[in-house]
């Protein structure tokens, strides 16, 4: 059920005036390829549902529906120089500078475009997710998760109609807030304009907050060594398991029908199973082999040469250390299948001598659990030993004790929850930190600390 809200009444700004359209190609940035380095455009431009024309996206983390049109506030730019006034620095801070497609008094984060009367119609769909680039493209360390700390990210647009757009298109506008209370979280989650990506952010958040809630009913969870007694083919797809307790009850006791067995393999693999038949101390599985390992083939088929599918039913295999090892040099990897796959993949590509700047892959659902650890924090004015769990996050565990640590992707992909560490070893998971930023930091949503380590989060 979505609860209502009471919103106070919209202040509505005046019309705006477009100041400058800016557009690039992927171009060398550093060890990586960035859109970042826009340049002016002049004249009419059309804007499609993807975004302006010539105007190139790295698809790891930008582009598509919902990130086809980047804006950046301009008045944010005086913000940041008052914070970092150093002349070489301060020279960065201009408009575009964050890479922003569109350039405009008047809007900030809390402004809402909602079209003009000279061609297409954009609703803001998305904030900002911080990235690296943003460290390397001002000189500062650690700015990408300053920008979401300080709510000053620039925010996409989705084009809800194509049309024309030009220097000097009058736009109007009326403000909005994004809320994130507890409270309000899932009208967040229903609400039709905001964007998939930022739904799956709250929704993960809610997920998290109703585990911890029935963590604290629940009795804690118990499993029972089991031994294959017998294992037969039923067809040539189907494996029938006898299994039985090791230690086994006093008195057993039947198994209703339609129920299952939730059967953890040694690797931590977990699978739902029915129950054939038998009793809490011995039981019959069935286990189906799929037939078809390969999805979207008809899309796959249509890259021809450019493609090479191996399919495990016909005893292909892929062998990622050949592929990397005879990779035309200078190119990169972008992996994206199951962790396993990922953690294979990563691996093989250090020992083939290729950097972490060349490999590029992206976590939806990360491994957050792990060995309990503790962690100090040293800041300023302030010192704290927290106890992390298996279960839990350093995230988690530092927001419950009151420090202010931002996020966004929360699996280690955007690195805005980085955070420093003094002293001890850490256990690194997720994409976003280069091998020499995690000499000196972690990620807080999905890295663990190994025994007891040392942090100083920065104030504000």
């Amino acid at each position: 059920m979505t609860p209502s809200i009471d919103l106070p009444p919209i202040e509505i700004p005046p019309r705006t005036t477009l100041k400058q359209i800016r557009t690039s190609k992927l171009r060398p940035f550093g060890n990586v390829l960035s859109d970042i380095d826009k340049q002016s455009r002049t004249g009419k431009l059309y804007v499609s549902s993807l975004g302006l024309p010539d105007d190139e996206h790295d698809l790891t983390f930008h582009g598509g529906i919902d990130k086809a049109i980047h804006q950046y506030c301009s008045a944010n730019y005086s913000f940041w120089l008052n914070l970092f006034p150093s002349p070489v620095i301060c020279a960065r801070f201009v408009p575009g500078g964050f890479g922003e497609n569109l350039v405009a008094d008047g809007f900030d984060e809390n402004s809402l475009l909602t079209g003009g009367s000279n061609g297409c119609l954009l609703e803001v769909s998305l904030p900002r997710q911080p990235c690296f680039k943003l460290n390397q493209r001002f000189g500062i360390k650690n700015f990408a998760p300053r920008t979401h700390q300080q709510a000053k990210t620039g925010w996409h647009y989705r084009v809800k109609e194509e049309g024309w757009i030009e220097e000097g298109w009058k736009s109007k506008s009326f403000r909005g807030a994004i809320l994130t209370d507890v409270a309000v979280m899932q009208h967040l989650m229903a609400t039709e304009v905001m964007g998939d990506e930022c739904k799956e952010v709250f929704k993960e958040r809610w997920r998290k907050i109703q585990e911890k809630e029935a963590a604290i009913k629940r009795a804690p969870e118990t499993w029972k060594d089991l031994k294959v007694k017998k294992k037969s083919l039923e067809t040539p797809r189907i494996v029938r398991l006898d299994v039985e307790v090791v230690q086994k009850s006093a008195q057993s006791s039947d198994i209703a029908a339609g129920s299952h067995a939730l059967i953890k393999l040694p690797n931590g693999l977990k699978r739902a199973y029915s129950v054939v038949s038998g009793n809490t101390d011995s039981l019959v599985l069935g286990a189906i082999r799929e037939s078809n390992d390969v999805a979207f083939m008809s899309l796959l088929s249509k890259l021809g040469p450019n493609i090479n599918i191996y399919d495990k039913s016909k005893g292909q295999r892929l062998d990622i250390t050949d592929i990397l090892k005879n990779r035309v040099w200078n190119s990169h990897a972008y992996i994206c299948g199951p962790q396993r796959m990922i953690d294979a993949a990563v691996e093989t590509a250090t020992a083939v001598g290729m950097t972490s700047n060349e490999v590029h892959y992206e976590v939806f659902h990360a491994d957050l659990s792990g060995d309990p650890f503790s962690v100090e924090d040293v800041s300023k004015e302030r010192k704290a030993v927290l106890q992390v769990k298996a279960e839990q996050t350093l995230l988690d565990v530092m927001r419950d004790a009151g420090f202010e640590i931002g996020s966004s992707c929360e699996a280690g992909n955007c690195g805005t929850c980085r955070v420093p560490v003094r002293y001890g070893r850490v256990q690194h998971r997720g994409s976003a930190l280069t091998e020499t930023e995690q000499k000196a930091e972690m990620l807080a949503c999905v890295s663990r600390g190994i025994g007891h380590i040392v942090v100083g989060v920065p104030e504000g």
